[in-house]
């Protein structure tokens, strides 16, 4: 083979791979959108949700986990990557608003 010919081969072998990376991104991408819909319009309306909800608000006595006033949220420390609404009662807090906000913000 020829070092042109070569060269052109490297070239189209680093165009392939560059398409590789860019289309599984998109594919993850539209993988995690798809979850995050299901988690918001779904999962968090659930009569599971609701259940659990009440019960850490209950175990951590209606006060927010980090500054103490009354709690009315529920924050995930960790999501249940593959099996939403599967994640242990240990990964959820009790949250005020201000706090729960801030929490987001440092994600």
């Amino acid at each position: 083979m020829k070092p042109d010919h070569l060269t052109g081969l490297f070239i189209l072998i680093g165009l392939l791979a560059s398409l590789k990376i860019v289309v599984d991104k998109w594919a993850f991408d539209k993988q995690r959108e798809k979850r995050r819909t299901y988690y918001r319009d779904s999962y968090l309306n659930s009569d599971d949700w609701k259940r659990k909800r009440a019960l850490v608000l209950k175990r951590d006595n209606y006060r927010c986990v980090y500054c103490g006033v009354r709690a009315t949220q529920v924050h995930h420390k960790q999501y249940a990557r593959r099996n939403i609404g599967k994640e242990p009662i240990e990964w959820l807090v009790s949250v005020c608003k201000s706090c729960h906000e801030q929490q987001h913000e440092h994600v």
